[in-house]
């Protein structure tokens, strides 16, 4: 049966058995739905455990909400404000810990001053803030004890956001085989954003999401653009007519053309022809 502890329960570690990493405090702490703001700024790191209900810490004006079995880990130094959930408020557990390698350490387990989030929820690191507070009594020993439970929280993080590298890579693998598609297709008229989706088997919506994340930009505006440069060039050194220059790079309406091209060259074809042709008396 699991220890029933107060509305509010912690400890200092006055030991200090490295300076790679070390403990500074344990505790516990059950909020009321009328709790007030926290405001603060600590001088180490703070490692949380939301055990029940909901919060919310907001950095630099920005606000991230956690709920039940989320982990976070604050940065030493840095104005934090701690919201209660009025309806549904939280009650944490928390770590707090310091040392010359903490910013290392954490580094490699992709926690930054901006992503200060565990990517999912970890249930199986709630055991290890319960043993680090059960060893309040070891006055000898606690040291130890909240320093393995600290690495175990760790090594959680690491396979977690281990998971999610992996799915980033396999993200990333799958858009430069789309990239490389559209390049090898960049002016077929049938191209299109349905059409690539299905081809690799994604929905248009994830498709152009995927995208746009990794260009900053959409697909249509993406091939547009890379088009009229196309367009321009065969423009500058060629004697083709205009219609003909769309085709060639995959517009089937003209007009649709002189439109796309005026967009990014403030001229339309023709326009843009003729003053080519003056600039060259």
């Amino acid at each position: 049966m699991e220890i029933q502890y107060p509305d509010y329960e912690y400890y200092h570690i006055n030991n200090t058995v490295t300076t790679d990493i070390f403990p500074v405090d344990v505790g516990h702490q059950i909020f009321a739905k009328d709790a007030p703001d926290i405001h603060n700024n600590y001088p180490y790191y703070l490692l949380h455990f939301v055990i029940k209900g909901k919060g919310s810490i907001e950095i630099g004006g920005q606000t991230h909400i956690f709920g039940r079995n989320e982990v976070f880990i604050l940065h030493p130094d840095t104005p934090i404000v701690y919201h209660v959930d009025s309806d549904n408020p939280w009650e944490y557990y928390w770590i707090n810990f310091n040392g010359l390698q903490a910013k290392n350490i954490l580094q490699r387990l992709g926690i930054t001053n901006r992503k200060y989030y565990v990517s999912k929820p970890l249930p199986e690191a709630k055991k290890y803030f319960i043993q680090a507070l059960r060893a309040r009594g070891d006055i000898f020993g606690n040291t130890y004890t909240v320093l393995g439970d600290l690495y175990s929280v760790f090594g959680c993080i690491a396979q977690a956001e281990q998971h999610t590298e992996i799915y980033d890579e396999k993200k990333k693998i799958l858009f430069d085989q789309i990239f490389e598609y559209i390049s090898l297709h960049l002016y077929d008229k049938e191209l299109s954003a349905q059409s690539i989706a299905q081809r690799f088997y994604v929905s248009p919506a994830y498709f152009s999401v995927l995208f746009k994340k990794n260009l900053n930009v959409s697909f249509k505006e993406y091939v547009n653009y890379e088009r009229i440069k196309k367009a321009t060039e065969l423009i500058e050194t060629s004697n083709l007519y205009i219609k003909s220059v769309g085709h060639m790079v995959g517009f089937s309406d003209p007009l649709y053309f002189g439109k796309v091209f005026k967009k990014y060259r403030l001229y339309s074809p023709a326009e843009y022809k003729k003053m080519l042709a003056r600039r060259r008396k």
